[in-house]
């Protein structure tokens, strides 16, 4: 699977750049912070899987990030979920699939809108992680300042890993990426609170969490 917002969010640096804030990126920076502070989220992804996978055998399926307690739950590298202990305010951060939102220029507020029956204002961002643009539009919960939706909009890249001679022992690796016209568009959406369980037998999802993320899911 190739690396988008995602999957390399620790590709994102933790806090502000060096320029002056714009003052409209004022209201996500602090819905951003006030998710990534949350002791229980419950992040899922809906990521198109690329053709290699899909050549794979692979089936598309919903990435699910779930943090309780600095102990994360996660289907991102396998089927059934691993568990990740989270000793850094970074790897919270990185876990909350929130991160790469940390974004203090180039906001735009779009308003009110209802998602999935729900009050929110959304905003529109860009970044940059390397590859070019990557467009952004945030949905926050008007009640209680969290983020519940956000849609990913970034350039698709082809990625080959290099190998070549290293010093001493061993060999480097070298992963280049290079843009290839396409682009690639991921949901996400995300739970807090009593909401968030943790996964059952065999990775089940909890069903009420699941449709709760699905509803906010869906276009």
């Amino acid at each position: 699977m190739k690396p988008h917002l995602a999957l390399l969010l620790g590709a994102v640096a933790i806090g502000l750049p060096a320029h002056a804030a714009d003052s409209a990126c004022a209201p996500v920076l602090k819905a951003v912070r006030a998710g990534m502070a949350q002791a229980r989220i419950h992040a899922a992804i809906d990521l198109p899987l690329d053709p290699v996978a899909l050549k794979m055998g692979l089936k598309p399926t919903l990435m699910h990030s779930i943090v309780i307690d600095k102990l994360q739950y996660s289907n991102a590298i396998r089927p059934g979920f691993g568990k990740t202990a989270l000793d850094s305010p970074e790897m919270l951060a990185l876990a909350s699939d929130l991160a790469a939102f940390e974004i203090d220029t180039g906001c735009k507020a779009l308003g009110a809108q209802t998602v999935a029956g729900r009050a929110t204002l959304a905003y529109a961002m860009s970044t940059d992680l390397g590859r070019g643009e990557a467009r952004i539009t945030l949905w926050v919960d008007s009640s209680n300042g969290l983020p519940v939706r956000a849609l990913t909009d970034e350039p698709d890249v082809d990625v080959e890993t290099v190998w070549k001679p290293a010093k001493g022992k061993g060999t480097g690796v070298d992963i280049q990426q290079r843009p290839n016209g396409k682009r690639v568009v991921a949901r996400h959406a995300y739970l807090y609170g009593n909401d968030v369980k943790p996964p059952g037998a065999g990775g089940a999802v909890d069903p009420a969490a699941l449709s709760s993320l699905q509803a906010l899911l869906k276009p």
